[in-house]
């Protein structure tokens, strides 16, 4: 169980980024379709948790070691793997740099940072950790990732009252079932994007059926209560978050100021883990296309490692100031539908 909690808390550090804790994912994708939101949301959550049990069963009956092997398993066109393995490592770097944006938007919005100071203050507590591959990551979720899921579950807890006032005396934006549909498996197709890739990383941890089922129902369940106690809190914010890159903290203002500033912490670890994940994904993809002549192939590869992490992480500062909800609201629908193909290709295998 101890291993398997540590996957999961992997899983969900890479999936809760900035977008997801800040409020913007949930309002994008369910909030704003009414009450068929809360169960977009699940339905969302459920096909993330069969998407993350397929991805082990294939990986560990096929025994593929990167994200190359497994899309050369479940897809045997060339020039399509090719294209797809380079739209993925582009998700991965893009969702790396929104979440370095996301990360300078918050100390922006709550105390006046600059932006390129957060920016490069992230980027370098980046570069630390991706330095320790695999162990460092797990290490970090392993602490961070259980904190955020009790507070962010307490606060749901706190505005259960709320909610059930909210709902008897009022409606929830315009519902529409098609689209509320459409919206949950964009969601869960975007967010597999950069999880597979960190799935097959993880392989080594999960090498049984029933531990790959056990993963999957967990982060299944943990995401359905994570993103309804973000959507009733949500349902606070009425006009006070339009126009705001983080509406979440000014919502949580509402408990008092401690817990806007507990809620920033909560903000600073999604952004901190999903931004690992994705770099991580990256760079690991970097190295598995990467073509090394004989020799100590071990040592070049780590060394090419090195270099690359070592330029995203110069390069993160630079894109910054497009700013955090500009890059969710346009970036994410269109990559949920390039996710989507992967789903299919994952699915039409049988485990």
């Amino acid at each position: 169980m101890k291993s398997i909690l540590r996957v999961v808390f992997v899983v969900i550090g890479t999936i809760i980024g900035a977008g997801f804790a800040s409020g913007q994912e949930i309002w994008l994708f369910f909030n704003q379709y009414g009450n068929c939101g809360v169960i977009g949301m699940i339905l969302s959550c459920s096909l993330s948790g069969l998407i993350i049990y397929q991805v082990f069963r294939i990986a560990e009956k096929m025994q593929v070691a990167s994200y190359d092997e497994l899309l050369k398993k479940v897809s045997t066109h060339r020039v399509f793997n090719q294209a797809i393995s380079l739209v993925i490592s582009l998700f991965l770097l893009v969702s790396f740099y929104i979440m370095v944006a996301g990360m300078s938007a918050l100390f922006h919005q709550e105390f006046g940072f600059p932006i390129w100071a957060c920016s490069i203050l992230m980027s370098i507590f980046c570069y630390l950790i991706l330095q320790k591959d695999m162990k460092g990551i797990m290490a970090v979720n392993s602490i961070l990732i259980p904190a955020l899921i009790l507070f962010i579950i307490y606060l749901g807890i706190q505005n259960l009252d709320f909610t059930v006032s909210y709902l008897e005396t009022k409606a929830i934006g315009q519902e529409n079932t098609w689209q509320c549909g459409i919206s949950s498996i964009l969601y869960a197709s975007y967010n597999s994007i950069m999880l597979i890739p960190m799935l097959v990383e993880l392989k080594p941890y999960i090498i049984s059926k029933a531990k790959a089922r056990q993963v999957g129902s967990i982060c299944a369940i943990i995401l359905s209560l994570l993103g309804i106690s973000l959507f009733s809190l949500l349902l606070r914010g009425n006009e006070r978050i339009y126009n705001l890159e983080l509406p979440m903290i000014e919502i949580v203002k509402d408990f008092g100021v401690i817990y806007s500033y507990l809620y920033i912490g909560v903000v600073v670890t999604a952004i901190f883990t999903t931004a690992i994940s994705a770099g991580y994904g990256f760079l690991k993809n970097q190295v598995s296309r990467k073509q090394f002549s004989k020799g100590n192939v071990k040592k070049r590869r780590k060394q090419y490692y090195q270099k690359v992490l070592l330029a995203i992480c110069i390069s993160a500062p630079f894109v910054a100031h497009i700013g955090f909800s500009n890059l969710v609201s346009k970036l994410y629908p269109m990559f949920g539908l390039l996710g989507l193909i992967q789903i299919i290709f994952l699915f039409r295998n049988k485990t």
